[in-house]
């Protein structure tokens, strides 16, 4: 279990400026401004809300017409972001590469853009401060008798992006899409024919969704909070060329942001929809506040991506790495406070991060190889150099994942140390027991003992290449390849030796699309490894059909043992903090995220999360850009919340 501090934000100010018009330290002089001034001041005041959202019985709700009698329940959740939020303006952000398509079911869909145009909320979503439920676009939802059904009563004010309705036809048009052969994707098709076995509309509004097996309320609430499709856009249905005729195609979405333009290959701009209706929502009031978010293709990692943030091109820039931080007080915008800098702790849920080893490539076939690089890859020693000691060493395929007051995670699994002499002696059990001339081990048939590892982000090359010496001194050679465009896609079509790379995670994950035989021969699977093992896939198999949580927890930790013991993926590391730093006119609550969340600089995507929540004041920009142009000034600033520091 996390340990939690209460420890409330701090804004962090130069020594003892304070808020005054003009502040000084020493012999420096620091300007303010009006609305700069009477925002940190309107700051300072805020307090963190109550994000609870317990589940009650809405005793108020009662449909007729239904096949039995139901107990229906709902939360209310508050008011999540900050009264001092304003609308309007624009964000301008960028993208490492440009999506490979507008779908987001089939082919090469499942990208890093992906949740940009899937901005459509689930029935229900999940309070990333407390993982409590809360409403989205069901109200309400009840629980059938056969422990299998969750019935979601619609909320009738939602509304596509292109202003129609959004019924229950919607959903049952959604069913019948994600089982057609003609999106190509094979994930989907199965996980809406064997997992949601069924799905029925009740007039309008009310919706039953039925689980393969029995499951317990937090499971089912999970597994079938899903999102519906527009079926008025899909006059004839799915076609055959589905794939190619929507490649790059908006489809509307239940979000407050559309694609209005773009550029292939350059530029994408969205939208804010007029009058949303999910601001009938408190949480969502303080929320979507930015009018147009203007993204352009940058390539070329940090090192680019730098020179355009400081040069006042886009907004915000991350600067989680440690270098990038420590870099970041050097330069000239944030010294003369035009810039300032968030800083946030949180709780990381991890899932699949680190070296996905393919064991379709001979070398990684065998097990006493992919062990070795248990001890052949020194991933400490690359976070205590590179990294400065600031990220944690993972060991495992799961972080965070506690869920109805259990955990799915093993914290027992540890990986051991750098040990050049124990990793060469499992190398030697796989026959590479000689060197070459070069330091390189070989087998008798004369195979090096080396492969190709594929990344996409140029400002992972030196921390690679801290891991690339090492594992020389284990006699194996590490060839770095960065492919910063369709590198994923390579993956999925299991077109690579190697891969550093990670997944994002829910709840808890789903173990069948990694691991399950019926995907360890398929592109397009998220079995990257090509694995396939009968133990295994009982173990999945179960994990999907428990009800019990306990149980499937249980499950989980054993699936995470048997991954450890197969050695598919040589866990790297995680990140306990958020930091970034943003142009002075994009402002913030004074907490800057949830437990549980941490990107808050993420305008739109996916809805769910403690997204969205930041906003351009366009005062405040006007004051800045005038302060620059004067050679003016501000103190510099660190808004910093320690809440959840570990």
């Amino acid at each position: 279990m996390v340990r939690t501090l209460k420890i409330g934000m701090a804004v962090l100010l130069a020594s003892a400026l304070g808020l005054a018009a003009t502040a000084r330290l020493g012999a420096q002089s620091y300007y303010t401004s009006p609305a700069v001034d009477a925002d940190e001041k309107a700051m300072a005041a805020e307090k963190r809300p109550d994000f609870s959202s317990p589940m009650v019985e809405d005793k108020a709700l009662s449909v007729p017409g239904l096949p039995e009698k139901l107990t229906w329940y709902t939360s209310r959740p508050g008011i999540f972001g900050s009264p001092r939020a304003r609308h309007g303006g624009t964000f301008r952000d960028y993208l490492a590469d440009f999506p490979d398509t507008f779908r987001t079911v089939g082919p090469n869909a499942n990208g890093a853009y992906r949740s940009y145009f899937l901005t459509s909320p689930n029935t229900v979503d999940v309070n990333m401060e407390t993982k409590q439920w809360m409403p989205a676009l069901a109200t309400d939802w009840a629980f059938g008798a056969d422990g299998r059904s969750v019935y979601f009563k619609l909320n009738e004010k939602a509304r596509w992006t292109d202003g129609q309705p959004i019924t229950s036809a919607d959903y049952t048009f959604m069913y019948d899409m994600m089982r057609s052969p003609n999106i190509q994707d094979p994930w989907s098709n199965d996980y809406f024919t064997t997992q949601v076995t069924d799905l029925k509309a009740y007039g309008d509004w009310v919706i039953r969704l039925t689980w393969q097996s029995p499951a317990s309320h937090d499971d089912l609430l999970n597994d079938l909070a899903v999102q519906p499709r527009p079926r008025h856009f899909y006059p004839g249905g799915i076609p055959k060329d589905y794939v190619d005729r929507y490649q790059w195609v908006f489809e509307p979405t239940a979000g407050p942001y559309a694609l209005d333009t773009f550029k292939k290959g350059l530029t994408l701009t969205f939208r804010k929809v007029k009058d949303w209706w999910g601001y009938v929502y408190d949480y969502n009031r303080y929320r979507f506040n930015v009018d147009t978010l203007e993204y352009r293709v940058i390539t070329g990692g940090n090192d680019i991506v730098r020179n355009y943030f400081y040069g006042g091109a886009i907004d915000t820039f991350v600067t989680i790495i440690p270098q990038e931080w420590a870099d970041s007080g050097n330069r000239d915008p944030v010294k003369k406070g035009w810039v300032d800098r968030q800083y946030t702790y949180y709780v990381p849920l991890t899932g699949v991060s680190g070296i996905v080893l393919n064991l379709h490539d001979p070398l990684f076939a065998d097990v006493n190889v992919r062990r070795g690089l248990y001890y052949a890859i020194n991933i400490q020693k690359m976070i205590d150099t590179v990294l400065r000691g600031e990220y944690r060493r993972y060991h495992n395929i799961g972080l965070g994942h506690v869920f109805g007051g259990q955990s799915f995670d093993d914290a027992t699994i540890r990986k051991p140390d750098f040990d050049p002499v124990k990793a060469g002696a499992l190398f030697d059990k796989a026959g590479y027991s000689h060197f070459g001339p070069d330091g390189v081990r070989v087998n008798a048939a004369g195979a090096r003992l080396s492969f190709e590892l594929l990344y996409q982000s140029p400002n992972h090359t030196e921390r690679l290449s801290v891991l690339k010496e090492e594992a020389r001194k284990a006699g194996v050679e590490i060839v770095l390849k960065l492919m910063q465009q369709e590198s994923f896609t390579a993956v999925l079509e299991k077109k690579f030796q190697a891969w550093w790379g990670g997944m994002s995670t829910g709840l808890y994950d789903d173990y069948w699309q990694y691991f399950d035989s019926a995907n360890a021969d398929k592109p397009q699977t998220n079995n990257f490894w090509g694995y396939s093992n009968k133990e295994m896939d009982r173990l999945v198999e179960a994990f999907r059909a428990e009800s019990d949580l306990a149980r499937k927890a249980a499950l989980s930790r054993e699936i995470q043992r048997k991954v450890d013991e197969a050695a598919l993926v040589i866990p790297n590391y995680y990140v306990p903090y958020y930091r970034g730093a943003a142009w002075k006119w994009v402002r913030f609550p004074k907490w800057l995220s949830q437990k549980y969340h941490d990107d808050f600089y993420d305008p739109f995507s996916g809805t769910t999360g403690y997204v969205g929540y930041f906003w351009v004041d366009q005062d405040i920009q006007k004051e800045v850009t005038a302060a620059q142009k004067a050679g003016k000034a501000y103190a510099p600033r660190i808004f910093r919340d320690e809440t959840f520091k570990q």
